[in-house]
């Protein structure tokens, strides 16, 4: 396909191919067939471009990497306790990855796994994955797709689809980490964070959720208002303690439009409207050379972790005739 480069080759000999989306002056973005990685994201800044998320030289770092730098997670986002659900009075064990959990899909997920390039111009992209039944556990085939698209000069969308065969959780969202200073050496914790949303799904020890909603008021949690980051993480709540920092949903408010805000210190901005009904936060607090603690926060817009064993929480299964759609729009300023 025209605009495609080689990245580099994986261990079982398939070309891993990156191409490159323009809108003009503005925005630029950098994608990967593997994971459908996010590998850089530029834009205009005070003396010149400036990429705003992390991403590794070469593909081997990829390989290596267990921290989800930029690819897609699923099929199902976020951690499933014990790894296991039942869908219809039927229990499905998958793949146990984070201690006894499993975290963003299994061993590989949807974010170790090549996909196809289904489109291809200046400013858009559709990535493909056919996922069979049973892969990592999960029951049916899924057909999913992730399209990325520049929108005028400063908006990046991501909007995914995915259609299955039986009954199974899909949830699907990007491991985008965020470091709005260009400099992933200077850690976020300056950059300043206002999420519109009342209440957290606070998490047990192994970081599932307890099934509750604890509204975030009076809590560091409550970032309706915008605060520094490094001023929130440092503190003794409970919750805190339990990740070193931010490793929580936030249950949005549905009836914000823009339901997130991070502005880094010299006045680069990102607004995010999606509708997913939440939002993952991590504060990057264990990631591992040759990035230090907090050089980026990941925002990942998707469900709640752990629904599929929630009945309370918005719904992960999707069924056959059914179409999983969600969007999330990334508008920067500065």
């Amino acid at each position: 396909m025209n605009g495609l480069e080689p990245f580099g080759t994986l261990p079982d000999g398939r070309e891993v191919s990156r191409a490159t989306l323009r809108a003009g002056d503005g925005l630029s973005l950098e994608l990967l067939d593997h994971g459908a990685i996010v590998r850089r994201l530029e834009a205009p800044a005070a003396g010149g471009r400036r990429n705003l998320v992390l991403g590794f030289e070469t593909l081997d770092a990829y390989l290596l990497d267990r921290a989800y730098q930029g690819c897609i997670v699923g099929r199902c986002a976020n951690r499933i306790g014990k790894a296991w659900f039942a869908i219809g009075g039927v229990g499905h064990h998958v793949t146990a990855n984070e201690g006894l959990n499993c975290l963003h899909g299994g061993a590989l997920g949807f974010g170790r796994r090549l996909w196809s390039w289904a489109e291809l111009g200046e400013t858009r992209a559709v990535l493909t994955y056919d996922s069979p039944d049973g892969e990592e556990g999960f029951p049916g085939r899924v057909r999913a797709s992730a399209a990325f698209t520049l929108i005028a000069s400063d908006t990046l969308e991501i909007a995914y689809e995915a259609t299955t065969d039986q009954a199974t959780p899909v949830n699907l969202s990007h491991h985008l980490y965020f470091n709005l200073s260009g400099d992933p050496s200077a850690p976020i914790l300056d950059h300043r964070l206002q999420i519109a949303a009342p209440a957290i799904t606070p998490v047990r020890h192994n970081l599932i959720p307890t099934g509750a909603l604890m509204p975030v008021a009076g809590t560091p949690f409550d970032l309706n208002r915008p605060l520094q980051i490094g001023d929130v993480i440092m503190g003794d709540d409970p919750q805190l303690l339990i990740a070193g920092g931010f490793d929580h949903n936030w249950a949005l408010d549905p009836e914000a439009e823009t339901v997130l805000t991070l502005a880094g210190p010299d006045g680069m901005s990102l607004s995010i409207t999606t509708d997913q009904p939440g939002v993952q936060i991590y504060s990057g607090q264990g990631l591992k050379p040759p990035f230090g603690a907090h050089a980026g926060i990941a925002i990942e817009p998707q469900g709640f972790p752990d629904a599929v064993n929630h009945p309370r929480f918005p719904p992960v299964v999707l069924r056959p005739g059914e179409v999983y759609r969600r969007r999330t729009l990334y508008r920067f300023a500065g």
